[in-house]
């Protein structure tokens, strides 16, 4: 089947506040230097990004949005676990080929590291889990270099009732309520969980009036129209005209976060330009959003949640394989095999208003056992859209999606 989608993801927080003069005001953090090997990586996610978005079937009129940085750090922790083609076409699905298992664990930790550290008026949280079903051997290099590399939380647990409301209770604490459970069951042959949760706040470094926000139209794919609140504001942002579509960058915080909306002209839609996109184009679309001019911007106040078993659509990528359970190899786990990847369950939130942009993210990989206008242009979203989150140092992709209507929470 032909598939394609959507979105691209943004990156924003905010970053500086207001001081009296008995406060004393909040440090700067130095600008985040990227290492070789760290520019290597993040390359690898952004392309994997695009990948992953033109890989997921049209859901024409449905929003869309993943957390590419999520899912690659719950595969990564799983990686350490793989051997065999099993491990080599998860490397490759990722992008992540021309760095060894112990370069990708060391330069996620770095980039991890860096991104909670990137703005201190932003909340950037990450958090790595892995539950084992209680009595199932596990060789303890695995669990080591998680808790070395990934911060990773291990846990043992009877595998009932019980174990799927803890485990669904720290993805809720961890994304801040925001995704309250990731796993609806707990199979028979499913001996462990690798997860991994992300929580991002961030305030826009010029926030919309809300007494400026009005109602107005919204244009659908299909030509017909919906009425949702517009946030309107006049100010500097980055923008660029592009072919088939114009771009827009609106800083969180202390600028080191902002979202990128890419606007199609129109007659095009968001598909066509997710479809334009790669990790070289994203490169050049960034440089030239650097020059901030004054635009007219309207956007639609927007929240939803996203989820899908990502099986078919990373099977499709190259890792087929991981996930047969005659074939995969994770004897890194258990050195005796009969492991497969049973599902990678992934969840999203979002909530963009007039202040700025909460969003949550959580991936959960199963392993199964198995014996066997004036003042310059205007930019009005008042169509469909996508849009990223990202961070400028690192170039991090934290967040993409697409917003086909407003007014659906899916």
């Amino acid at each position: 089947m032909k598939t394609k989608t959507n979105a691209i993801l943004l990156c924003l927080v905010l970053a500086f506040a207001g001081c009296s003069k008995n406060v004393p005001p909040v440090p700067v953090p130095d600008d985040i230097v990227m290492t070789t090997k760290s520019l290597q990586l993040v390359k690898a996610d952004n392309a994997f990004t695009f990948n992953l978005l033109n890989a997921i079937p049209v859901t024409q009129g449905k929003n869309v949005m993943v957390s590419p940085l999520s899912i690659s750090l719950a595969l990564s922790m799983t990686l350490n676990g793989a051997d065999g083609s099993t491990k080599t076409d998860m490397i490759n699905a990722l992008g992540l080929s021309d760095l060894s298992v112990d370069e990708i664990n060391q330069v996620y930790l770095d980039l991890i590291t860096a991104l909670k550290k990137a703005d201190p008026n932003v909340v950037m949280n990450v958090a790595n889990s892995i539950w084992i079903k209680k009595d199932f051997p596990v060789l303890e290099p695995f669990v080591a270099t998680n808790q070395k590399y990934y911060d990773a939380r291990v846990d043992r647990l009877d595998f009932n009732a019980a174990a799927l409301n803890t485990i669904n209770g720290w993805v809720n604490e961890k994304t801040n309520a925001k995704i309250p459970k990731i796993l609806d069951e707990i199979s028979a042959e499913e001996v462990m969980f690798l997860i991994n949760a992300i929580y991002f706040n961030g305030k826009w470094q010029i926030q919309f009036e809300k007494s400026q926000t009005q109602n107005g139209s919204f244009m659908l794919a299909t030509g017909g129209l919906v009425t949702v609140p517009l946030m309107k504001i006049k100010e500097k942002f980055g923008y660029s005209e592009q072919a088939g579509f114009e771009a827009l960058k609106m800083p969180y915080g202390r600028g080191k976060f902002g979202m990128v909306i890419l606007l199609p002209d129109i007659g095009k839609t968001p598909d066509q330009i997710m479809q334009q996109m790669s990790s070289s184009a994203w490169e050049t679309l960034k440089t030239s959003l650097d020059s901030p001019i004054k635009v007219d911007v309207w956007m639609p106040r927007f929240k939803f949640n996203w989820e899908s078993d990502l099986k078919q659509i990373l099977s499709s990528l190259g890792m087929a394989v991981a996930f047969d359970r005659n074939e995969a190899n994770f004897t890194k786990i258990n050195s005796g095999g009969h492991l497969f990847i049973t599902k990678v369950k992934h969840k999203t939130f979002i909530d963009v208003n007039e202040e700025g942009t909460e969003a949550a993210a959580a991936t959960s990989v199963g392993i199964g056992f198995t014996s066997a206008g004036p003042g310059g242009p205007e930019f009005h979203a008042i169509r469909p859209f996508l849009f990223l989150i990202t961070e400028e140092d690192t170039g991090a992709i934290l967040f993409a999606g697409k917003v086909e209507n407003p007014l659906l929470e899916n």
